[in-house]
């Protein structure tokens, strides 16, 4: 079985497509994603009707939640206050042009994904089992990740909310970070998400970089009236 994963694709449609093109030449039979469809892009309804059109099954991300369910914050890790007052303008932003259809579809989406490919357990979440909004960075504890896979019951984890791919091999298991489709942070414009081969017990993992219109959807993003920053960072990745 082939499964791509997907995740953080915030608002960019232009990337998410280019994204699902490329799943489609690789075969694959499933696609999950693990949440983050809207903030700091210019079409999260967009998005999210493609999301619907597509049938693929998602998880709830931190800034989904925040958006569909008018919180204050969306509980991002913000190091600076510059980026602390951009995220409160984007999720200002995204509140005012969330659409009441696609504000439903997000406020129903699950916590986690849970399910099983030949005969390995798969979690599916946006942060962490434990919170929306906990980032496991490729140098998180491996006792921890073991700890969560155990409580789980997963031999695969799979999740997002940091916008760095990875994949690691605690012990026997693994655990995958599928990166951005729509914002990527890994120091290069191209989207990225992760595509699983299972047979059996056995794992092959690809983290697959997709180029698109980058300039397209920065563009875009200035004229919606967002931060300049934001267009600024998908032309760099960074």
């Amino acid at each position: 079985m082939k499964i791509a994963a997907i995740s953080d694709i915030h608002g960019n449609l232009p990337a998410f497509q280019a994204v699902l093109a490329d799943i489609e030449k690789q075969g694959a039979d499933r696609i999950f994603c693990a949440g983050d469809l809207v903030g700091y892009g210019p079409q999260p309804n967009e998005v999210i009707a493609l999301i619907k059109e597509k049938n693929i099954t998602t998880t709830l991300g931190n800034y989904d939640d925040a958006a569909c369910f008018e919180r204050i914050v969306c509980g991002c890790d913000y190091k600076e206050e510059r980026e602390q007052l951009l995220g409160e303008r984007s999720l200002s932003w995204t509140k005012e042009h969330l659409a009441p259809k696609s504000r439903g579809f997000l406020q129903n989406l699950p916590f986690q994904l849970y399910f099983s490919a030949g005969a390995l357990n798969i979690l599916i979440v946006h942060g962490s089992p434990r919170r929306l909004n906990e980032y496991l960075y490729e140098d998180f504890p491996e006792s921890e990740l073991i700890e969560m896979l155990v409580q789980n019951n997963a031999d695969i984890l799979v999740c997002g909310h940091t916008h760095l791919p990875y994949h690691r091999r605690p012990g026997d298991r693994h655990v995958i970070n599928a990166g951005s489709a729509g914002r990527p942070k890994h120091g290069d414009p191209d989207a990225v998400y992760a595509l699983l081969e299972i047979t059996g017990a056995a794992v092959r993992v690809e983290l697959r970089k997709v180029g698109y219109d980058y300039e397209a959807a920065a563009k875009a993003t200035e004229q919606s009236g967002l931060p300049a920053e934001f267009a600024a960072q998908l032309r760099t990745g960074k």
